[in-house]
């Protein structure tokens, strides 16, 4: 068994059983999916001096887990340290997105210098960057204090000599960024008034937003925060967001945040009320699986109410307001008819870890190879999983792939970075990635592969030497996309065009050309408790092309809600995947149409098209 396949059985067995121990260790979903997947990334690091034979694996991810969660004690300790010195003594404060962009721009450099040197001195300035003693390095590399500490020496004077003193550069900028967005040379006193909220909108708003032309020059003092948010935004921005990350109801909410579901209704004569629900998408372990609920199951009613083409939308925003509700299923006979069954109960609740890799499959008897991925959202946590993936591709020899966003509403660029550069060919780690387009402030950019993979949202970049094994380098790919393919997902779409060939299959996606920054108060203690993230850039690709705002039209316009019932995502009886397969020339061409019309949506539940996280370059 190669170490691949044994570490994907691995990964596979022991995923939530480790993200479960994190989770109880830390208290926060998202650390817990980065100490998961850091337990991960130093298991493969381990992973030929673990015997294939091994049955149980996780009381050494355990450990790991332990040690990762120390690891990040101690560093948090030494940055609020440095934070604490540097903050009494810093003349003034900067922007918080400014600052973080400072510091992962040195980081990315750091990381540059690291990769150049002797491994040794390399692997000992990780670990002690880490927070591991002298002793504990000694043991791990069965070196003596000694040589660790003559390592340690050169590994910093070899830094020094190419980036100059990074510990006071790096810690200046953590403090910087702890400082957070206040430009006014004192701190405001006393309690927090709507004016300073507004003021401090407005301000953010001025250098960050695309449209900050028209932008008024003084805040109203007596419009509450969010209608002074919305009355700033431009028409044509349908994606800024406002919220209180301690006010749940200001989050942003759909079928999807709330049931972990995707459902639209679509006009159908037989269907008691001319209309019929579909649920399209439900993720693992989430509230609607616990229902029971599947990819293709039909309802008619909502609160006992009939579904109608007029009334359908108001029906799915009352399951999103009220996050409960009843759904009557039914289900279809050969001739069309439907028949009303059982009323189902659904309710918010639990975390939804919704999986990036939500299914991939090498088909059988394929020439060329032919696999098929249904990839759902660009987390940085989950990058392991993809390389994986793309691992197994390889090895298995693929050379065509169908690539399944039609749910992708999108996540971090950094993912899409990854994603971009295992599918297209002849992309190394200065090809461009995208250009970005700003205000008359903040101008125009262009980032590199390695620079967009340097910045991730969350969790550990991912180098470019970690992708480069696993290029699929393919020429041609097929892409199934739909009205939720947004984002990130629509920029893998537009992206790729410079580097492979698309055929794109599907519904037209839901255009979001844009990318967002996270503005939030880092002062301490903070005044401002709303976090922004303004549109900021509007993006292209490697060739400058972009403007797909009205959405990205496929080539082969197929409709999945054609024929009825839905089929398992990767099936190849669903149609889009059968186009694709069809175009490619192998087995499992297109179906035949069962001899229903197409039927025209009546009403969806609104899409969400999961903010980009963008630092700027």
């Amino acid at each position: 068994m190669s170490a691949e396949i044994f570490f994907i059985r691995l990964y596979n067995v022991n995923y939530q059983k480790v993200y479960d121990f994190s989770y109880k260790l830390c208290g926060d979903r998202h650390r817990a999916k980065d100490i998961t997947q850091q337990c991960f990334l130093r298991l493969w690091e381990k992973i030929d001096t673990i015997s294939s034979d091994t049955e149980d694996i996780f009381p050494l991810l355990f450990v790991i887990a332990k040690r990762v969660v120390i690891d990040e004690s101690r560093k948090a300790t030494t940055s609020a340290l440095a934070h604490k010195d540097i903050y009494h003594t810093s003349p003034g404060t900067v922007d918080e997105t400014e600052s973080r962009m400072h510091y992962k721009q040195l980081r990315h450099r750091l990381s540059n210098v690291l990769q150049s040197l002797p491994d040794k001195p390399r692997k000992v300035y990780q670990y002690r960057d880490s927070g591991y003693s002298h002793k504990e390095i000694a043991d791990m590399l069965n070196i003596s204090i000694t040589t660790v500490r003559t390592h340690l020496r050169t590994a910093t004077h070899l830094i020094r000599k190419n980036i100059g003193n990074t510990t006071v550069i790096i810690a200046a900028a953590c403090s910087l960024w702890a400082c957070g967005k206040d430009k006014d040379p004192a701190t405001p006193t006393g309690p927090v008034t709507t004016a300073e909220i507004n003021r401090w909108i407005l301000d953010s708003m001025t250098y960050f937003y695309y449209w900050k032309d028209g932008l008024p020059a003084t805040p109203d003092p007596s419009m509450e925060a969010a209608a002074w948010f919305g009355q700033l935004k431009n028409a044509a921005d349908r994606f800024s967001i406002m919220y209180d990350p301690l006010v749940p109801a200001t989050y942003p909410a759909g079928l999807r945040s709330i049931y972990g579901m995707e459902a639209t209704v679509i006009g159908y004569a037989k269907a008691p009320g001319g209309a019929l629900g579909v649920v399209q998408l439900v993720q693992p372990g989430s509230p609607a699986a616990s229902k029971e609920l599947k990819r293709g199951q039909l309802f008619t009613r909502i609160n006992g109410i009939l579904l109608n083409t007029g009334n359908a939308a108001s029906l799915l925003a009352k399951l999103v307001t009220d996050k409960k509700g009843d759904l009557t299923m039914a289900t279809q006979s050969a001739d069309g008819a439907i028949t009303e069954t059982t009323i189902l109960k659904v309710t918010a609740g639990g975390i939804t870890q919704e999986p990036a890799v939500q299914q991939s499959v090498i088909l059988d008897n394929t020439t060329p190879k032919t696999a098929y991925l249904c990839f759902n959202y660009f987390d940085d946590t989950q990058s392991a999983a993809l390389l994986q993936t793309f691992s197994n591709y390889k090895q298995q020899g693929v050379k065509q792939l169908v690539l399944d966003l039609r749910y992708s509403p999108g996540g971090s660029t950094a993912m899409a970075a990854i994603l971009t550069a295992l599918i297209g060919n002849n992309i190394n780690a200065e090809s461009i990635f995208a250009k970005y387009t700003g205000n008359s402030r903040l101008g125009n950019r262009t980032m590199t592969f390695a620079q967009t993979m340097a910045l991730p949202e969350s969790g550990t970049p991912v180098a470019f030497d970690q992708v480069k094994p696993f290029q699929l380098q393919l020429s041609k790919i097929y892409i199934l996309t739909g009205t939720h393919t947004a984002s990130a997902a629509e920029m893998i779409v537009n992206n790729l065009k410079p580097y492979t060939n698309i055929i794109q299959i599907g519904s037209t996606t839901l255009g979001k050309d844009e990318g967002m920054i996270t503005i939030a108060d880092g002062r301490n203690p903070k005044r401002i408790p709303w976090v922004l993230m303004p549109i900021t850039y509007k993006l292209q690709n490697a060739a400058g092309a972009g403007g797909y705002s009205t959405g990205i039209v496929p080539a082969y316009q197929v409709d999945e809600l054609a024929s009825l019932p839905l089929q398992p995502l990767g099936s190849t009886a669903d149609p889009l995947t059968a186009k694709a397969l069809e175009l490619i020339g192998v087995a499992g061409g297109r179906i035949s149409n069962s001899g229903l019309k197409a039927p025209q949506n009546a009403a969806t539940s609104p899409a969400m098209a999961y903010p980009v996280l963008i630092s700027r370059p």
